[in-house]
This record gives C-alpha cells, structure tokens and sequence, in this order.
C-alpha cells in the first residue's frame, strides 16, 4: 500500500480493516492495472488523481439527499492485486460494506476471488469473457471468476461492437444472463437495489458523456442519467460496489474525473440509506 502520504477520499478519516464495523462503509483504491492490446491511459495513477480532486467537493450537498458526515465512513488506502484480495475479505468478515475505486477490471476479479459471492452484477459495455490463454488481463476477469467460483453473472448494457462470439457462446453455454442495451431505467434500478455485489465499468456509460475510459463503446445512458438514478433509489442490497476503468491521461482537466467523484459521492450516499 503506498498511500500513507497521499489524501484520504474526501478528508474521510484513514484506517485499517481491523477497525471497521457493521456501521462503517470502506473505500477502498484499486492498483489492479493489466497490460492488453489497449495503452493504459494513467490508470495506474487514477486513485492518486481521484484523490486529489475528491478535496474539491462537499460530501453534504448530494441533492438533500444524503450527509454523509452522519455516518461511519473510512478510506482504507490504495492497494495492488496481491493485497486487495485480503484486505476485501477481512472487511466483508467484520460486515462494512465495501466500495472500491479506481484501477481496471481485473479490479472485480483480485477484489472478489476468495468471497462467496453466489451472484455478481456488472454494468459494462463488454462481456469481459476472454479466453486467458497467455496473459490475465481486464478483457476475461469474468471468465476467470465463472472459471474458479461457482457463481451465476447478471452482463448489464452489452453492446457488441467489440465483444467476440466466443464470448457470447460462452455466457449462454453457463447460463449466465445478458441485458444487452438499450436498458430501461428500471430495470437498472431493480439489479442496483437487489444485488449484493455490482460492479460498474465506465465503459457502460455513453462515450458522449464519460469518453475517459480504455475501451469505449457506442451508446449506453448518460453520465447525468445515471448518476441521478443512483440519487432516486432509497435503499440497496449492496455490500460491494467497484468504479473501475477510469483513464485520466486522457481526461483533460480531468472534467471526467470530477463528475466520476460525484457519482462515486451518490454511491456513498444510497450505501448510507440502506
């Protein structure tokens, strides 16, 4: 972890695992990076940017909704693949609830891979279901989870463009379900609220609206559609939440980056209410 001199999220107070409690909601950096076909674009330093911008906004505001200073809500640091793993695990045991930002996909795998987590959501414009024959990578996190865990995988927004049919074949042949875009509004709303652990690649969103991302696809909702769907949800089954694939070298001003910390704010804040 090489975060002891680098700011906590939103000046939330800085602790370890073993002080967390059922009350607590835990952030949670990711330092998971893979090298693939497609340039990292600065994710190795996302949680760093992030970081830095997360001082620029009020954790009060939230359209009323929420104040979050009411609640039990820590910054457990920045951490890599080989520690990410135990440090999810030890706080899941003491029943916070996690959300993790920062980093690419593989993210979701190194996060999740010794938890039962029985069912998964994924918000993504890709399947992520890759044969890993040579090198572990962003695009097959999903295979190599449905490969070790038995778990079933809800695919929310797939859009195809670059989704290979192996892949397609591969999630039929395991029974997994796909809702391919155009999603409505509620049927988001009914895997937010239901599903215990979601994972939220900003490849889901419409390049339009957030194009700092490594493998952006065409279509999807709006940044500002689904942060205020976020808003409008009262509770959630949720006790694990990554924002994965954020690229900020190709942010400029990191405009995608602040609006990114404003969803990550109404994620706290619905996690709060429930």
């Amino acid at each position: 972890m090489k975060t002891k001199n680098s700011p906590p999220f939103f000046g939330f107070f800085r602790t370890t695992p073993e002080n967390v409690s059922r009350d607590t909601i835990a952030i949670i950096g990711s330092k998971c990076v893979s090298r693939s076909i497609h340039p990292l674009f600065g994710q190795h330093k996302s949680t760093e940017v992030l970081r830095k911008l997360s001082y620029e906004l009020c954790t009060h505001n939230l359209q009323a909704r929420t104040s979050l200073e009411n609640h039990d809500i820590v910054d457990l640091g920045d951490f890599k693949p080989s520690e990410i793993t135990r440090v999810v695990a030890e706080t899941l045991k003491r029943g916070a609830k996690i959300l993790v930002i920062g980093g690419d996909h593989t993210t979701t795998y190194y996060a999740l891979r010794n938890i039962d987590t029985q069912h998964l959501t994924i918000f993504d414009a890709h399947l992520d279901l890759e044969e890993c024959s040579e090198k572990f990578h962003h695009g097959c996190i999903a295979r190599k989870l449905l490969e070790e865990n038995k778990l079933s995988i809800n695919f929310i927004g797939l859009r195809g463009y670059s989704t290979l049919k192996d892949e397609i074949e591969f999630a039929e042949l395991l029974k997994q379900r796909i809702i391919p875009w155009p999603v409505s509004r509620e049927t988001m709303r009914f895997f937010i609220s239901r599903s215990k652990f979601i994972s939220i690649d900003l490849d889901f969103l419409s390049p339009k609206s957030f194009p700092a991302v490594r493998v952006p696809e065409a279509l999807g909702p709006d940044v500002d559609s689904f942060l205020a769907l976020i808003n409008s949800i009262e509770s959630t089954s949720a006790i694990y939440v990554d924002v994965v694939e954020y690229a900020p070298e190709i942010d400029p001003g990191y405009s995608n980056g602040k609006v990114l910390l404003q969803l990550v704010l109404e994620i706290l804040a619905l996690l709060a209410r429930s």
